[in-house]
């Protein structure tokens, strides 16, 4: 564990967390709260959501969280009051649209993500921006396609041309147009950040976190024909890690940090599982392609982050599955 001493922000300062109440927000809030900072979480909706306070309170009863509400992450100054006094800012909500027109989804993901930078370049309180993207702003799965190295440089430029080509309409724009929003949004964020915050003295320290998406596909409609076969694995207790690095350890910054612990594809998981449960039968492989692309250094730099706030590195795809199981047995009733 990093010494408080060493610690980018004080001990006790506060941090805002936008979307506190998604699955990763909510696993960033409990991880700054164990480590003795103050959460200010927003949500659209804080009547909604007044569950959030009790369930953090009763895990960490030292830590103090303050629900806000920030109901159009759009407007102009949403964000400026949300920010006064906080010492860092991990902005990981975003518009969420599937839609397959670009002007619909790709506008509103930048002027959300501009509006918080905006905010916290003004606040002289903030030493930190922690900004969420996602890996398909990097690259797209590519499987069985050997040779692909995924860096700190990469970006999906791929998606961005099919979203915005106006003929003929590819038959997965829908996709192709979330990924565009998370590039688009993304570079607009490194270009804001290169404009402005770093003229600004002191000057805050900026990173972006790139993690694997985490969808429910039952309720994407029509967008997706079906789930993609092979992805990066990671566990949210490591995402929610590499947010809460971002914010607080002294030796990252102005970076892009890989939440990508491992390749894996369901019949990994279907392993894993008849190995856990022997005497159950299980449907048969789905023989799903496997993710091949490297990102190696992009994963060692996360693992030693992780490792600098105390954790062993990633936890594995066999660990999260069986942890997974043991929260789903002990949920019910």
């Amino acid at each position: 564990m990093t010494p408080e001493k060493q610690y980018a922000i004080p001990m006790g300062a506060t941090v805002l967390v936008t979307g506190a109440n998604g699955f990763i927000g909510s696993h960033v809030c409990n991880e700054l709260l164990q480590l003795g900072f103050n959460v200010r979480g927003s949500v659209r909706d804080v009547e909604r959501c007044m569950c959030l306070p009790k369930a953090l309170e009763s895990q960490n009863p030292k830590g103090k969280f303050m629900l806000v509400s920030l109901p159009d992450m759009e407007k102009e100054g949403a964000f400026d009051s949300l920010v006064e006094g906080v010492s860092a800012v991990i902005h990981i909500a975003s518009p969420f649209s599937f839609s397959s027109n670009p002007e619909c989804v790709i506008p509103s993901s930048v002027n959300a993500a501009i509006n918080a930078l905006k905010a916290a370049n003004k606040s002289q309180s903030v030493k930190r921006f922690v900004f969420t993207s996602s890996a398909v702003a990097a690259a797209l799965p590519k499987p069985n396609m050997r040779g692909i190295v995924v860096t700190a440089d990469s970006w999906n430029t791929h998606s961005v041309g099919i979203a915005w080509r106006e003929a003929p309409c590819h038959p997965q724009r829908a996709w192709h147009v979330y990924a565009a929003s998370k590039v688009e949004a993304e570079t607009a964020v490194w270009k804001f950040n290169y404009e402005n915050i770093r003229r600004r003295q002191p000057r805050p320290s900026f990173h972006i976190i790139i993690h694997r998406e985490s969808l429910e596909w039952d309720t994407l409609g029509s967008a997706f024909i079906y789930p993609p076969a092979e992805e990066y694995f990671v566990d949210v207790q490591d995402t929610a890690g590499l947010h809460v690095a971002g914010a607080v350890l002294p030796n990252v910054r102005n970076e892009r940090i890989f939440a990508l612990a491992e390749t894996f594809n369901f019949d990994t998981v279907l392993e894993i599982l008849r190995k856990q449960f022997p005497g159950k039968d299980f449907v048969d492989d789905f023989h799903h392609y496997q993710e091949t692309s490297t990102a190696s250094e992009l994963r060692s730099r996360a693992s030693d982050l992780l490792r600098q706030l105390g954790r062993d590195g990633f936890v594995s795809l066999e660990q999260s599955v069986l942890l997974n199981i043991e929260d789903q047995t002990m949920a019910q009733p």
